[in-house]
């Protein structure tokens, strides 16, 4: 088979792939509109509280408005919120993997393509005698009952996608039109909900900042143009706040907390951390270099740390203490970093296997014995490669209970 039949045939299975699941998720979404009774429960979500929170109006979210217009104005049903739900899924799907092939341009598309399949699949470590649930108390990119949160995911990788390609470029070329799509990308996903900006935001200025710096000031006004779209987006947040906080609602702010969300729904709340960063951390470890020569890699750590000083510093006080409403920013930068750690993991194997076959070798363990440096090397990728598809394995479990009916949680 040559090698536009294979290309044929990676993409026809692809698309069975989208449509299977997509009507796997459609099905999903739909029951939990209506908390359908399934095998293992009632769909229970958050998705019927934010169709009731969209046909009242005001309603906080661009989600909930749109799913208004959709039942009151229109007239719709359960169905089209299925349709839309999933099509933001297989978006985010879509995009992540465009993310990957622009991480890793020499890399085989169909490849890239299964692995941006694994990073919407992940989910925690399972051990029940550290944390007994599967959800409650651990941190997970992978949320499937929260249409708010699936929203925002999507428009974030929109986000990221066009970031990682201008952060490099920015400087020399940055035109109008550039301008106006971030701005536009940056309130949508604000417009679906707030957690993401405030990770990202700071990792960029600090991005920005240094960028100033190493040019001794000359570039200050291409920071300045690129920041603007971001500031734009913020103004958002303050329509959002007017809206939660209305004076209806008990006195709500933020406050500084010593990890009182983690400690208060864990059992063990590091291993916690550990139990939902595993494999990330693994390939951080064996790539320290990697955050001062790639920028892309830098900012996506650099996002995921803004995003656990958050979750582990800063809570709402009043009556959403108990919500843990800053878990979401650090759930989602979960995500880039899973994605990026596999496309690292990527690099290194085809490192690894280069420089085997160059060494002329037949036998991996003879190659291993002669070369003592690659036995560390070949511990990492076995060690990556397992915790993996435990991330996945336990992923996978999980979208079986919800997608039957049973509890997120």
């Amino acid at each position: 088979m040559n090698t536009k039949d294979r290309k044929n045939v990676w993409n026809a299975l692809f698309v069975c792939f989208y449509a299977g699941w997509g009507a796997m998720l459609y099905r999903m979404f739909m029951r939990q509109a209506i908390a359908y009774p399934g095998k293992l429960g009632n769909y229970p979500s958050d998705l019927i509280a934010h169709i009731e929170e969209g046909i009242r109006q005001p309603a906080y979210s661009l989600m909930e408005q749109i799913f208004g217009v959709m039942i009151r104005d229109l007239g719709m049903n359960a169905k089209a919120v299925g349709i839309l739900l999933s099509a933001l899924t297989l978006g985010t799907l879509w995009v992540t993997y465009r993310i990957m092939r622009k991480l890793v341009p020499e890399g085989n598309p169909a490849l890239l393509h299964l692995m941006a399949i694994v990073c919407m699949a992940v989910a925690p470590l399972y051990i029940k005698a550290l944390n007994p649930n599967r959800y409650l108390g651990l941190q997970t990119p992978t949320i499937w009952h929260n249409s708010t949160y699936i929203g925002m995911k999507f428009g974030a990788m929109c986000v990221l996608l066009f970031y990682y390609g201008y952060q490099e470029t920015y400087r020399e070329k940055f035109s109008v039109w550039d301008f106006i799509w971030f701005t536009v990308l940056l309130a949508f996903t604000n417009l679906c909900k707030p957690n993401f900006i405030v990770a990202f935001a700071p990792a960029m200025a600090v991005m920005l900042l240094t960028d100033c710096i190493a040019s001794k000031g000359r570039t200050l006004k291409r920071q300045i143009v690129i920041g603007i779209p971001v500031l734009i987006s913020l103004l958002v947040l303050i329509r959002q706040n007017a809206i939660l906080f209305n004076g209806s609602n008990e006195s709500s702010s933020l406050g500084f907390s010593l990890a009182y969300v983690l400690r208060m729904r864990t059992d063990h709340p590091i291993a916690s951390l550990l139990q939902s960063a595993a494999f990330p951390l693994v390939v951080l470890a064996a790539n320290l270099r990697d955050l001062k020569t790639d920028r892309r890699f830098r900012v996506t750590w650099l996002m995921w740390l803004v995003g656990l000083f958050e979750y582990l510093f800063i809570n709402d006080m009043g009556y959403r203490q108990n919500d843990g409403n800053l878990t979401w920013g650090y759930c989602f930068c979960l995500f880039p970093v899973f994605m990026v750690s596999l496309c690292w993991l990527y690099r290194n194997g085809k490192e690894f296997r280069d420089a085997y076959k160059a060494s002329g070798k037949t036998a991996l363990l003879a190659y291993v014995r002669e070369n003592p440096a690659c036995r560390g090397k070949l511990a990492y990728l076995a060690l990556a490669l397992v915790l993996i598809g435990l991330h996945l394995y336990f992923g996978l479990v999980y979208f079986g209970i919800v997608y039957l009916g049973g509890s997120y949680f």
